[in-house]
């Protein structure tokens, strides 16, 4: 995806330019306001008393920053975060619902991201597999998502469904990680995700708020292997 993108956005230009793709792919250096958002939606998808509070607080202050008209929007803020948060009082009953069963290479898979071995490879003291990780991980996995999804497919779709652009891109996103949602509560609970993701990065016309806050929201899977390579 990451070079897909890129590939992508020269096409889409009469001359290719550094200066051009990063237009096109929405890399501008990000405004004050952007900042604030990018912080609010990295709160959001890092999870946690304190991190729901900072992303309510950053979200506040961008919009007021922004001088927006539209006031109700402070209080989807809140009401964002609060679906967030008891989104898993529906989980027993979304649970219940499955697009599939788990094979067991699906579970082999998914079960070996730590604390003890990454990939059946034992952690204890393998610093490489922290950058070679960190490395997938900021590339492939969130640059590459980022740059197809959020620079590329948005400004797209926002040419054929306008301001609602962000809601049908946060949905197929979403849908984008079924072959890893068994259940209709792990595609909901995706879908929640994705729609904070695209609804920041349409109002801010700006691909970064997305990359951080999808590298902050990846953090804890980053933080277990690290765990898992210190422990003694």
């Amino acid at each position: 995806m990451f070079l897909a993108a890129i590939i992508a956005a020269a096409l889409d230009l009469p001359t290719i330019s550094r200066p051009g793709l990063v237009q096109r792919l929405r890399l501008n250096a990000p405004s004050a306001t952007a900042c604030l958002w990018a912080t609010a939606l990295s709160g959001f998808m890092y999870g946690g008393n304190w991190p729901d509070l900072l992303a309510v607080i950053a979200s506040w202050l961008a919009l007021a920053k922004e001088r927006t008209r539209q006031k109700w929007l402070f209080a989807a803020v809140l009401a964002a975060i609060l679906v967030k948060r008891y989104a898993s009082l529906l989980q027993p009953a979304l649970q219940t619902i499955r697009f599939f069963d788990p094979s067991q290479f699906h579970r082999e898979f998914f079960g070996h991201f730590g604390p003890h071995d990454f990939m059946g490879i034992p952690l204890q003291g393998n610093w490489w597999i922290l950058v070679y990780y960190a490395a997938v991980m900021l590339v492939c996995n969130i640059g590459g998502e980022e740059l197809w999804w959020r620079g590329y497919v948005l400004p797209r779709q926002e040419l054929a469904f306008g301001r609602h652009a962000w809601i049908v891109h946060g949905i197929l996103w979403s849908a984008f990680h079924l072959f890893m949602q068994p259940t209709l509560w792990d595609t909901t609970r995706m879908a929640i995700t994705g729609l904070a993701l695209s609804f920041i990065a349409q109002r801010t016309k700006n691909t970064w708020p997305g990359i951080v806050a999808h590298t902050v929201g990846n953090l804890p899977f980053f933080l277990t292997l690290a765990n898992g390579v210190t422990s003694r």
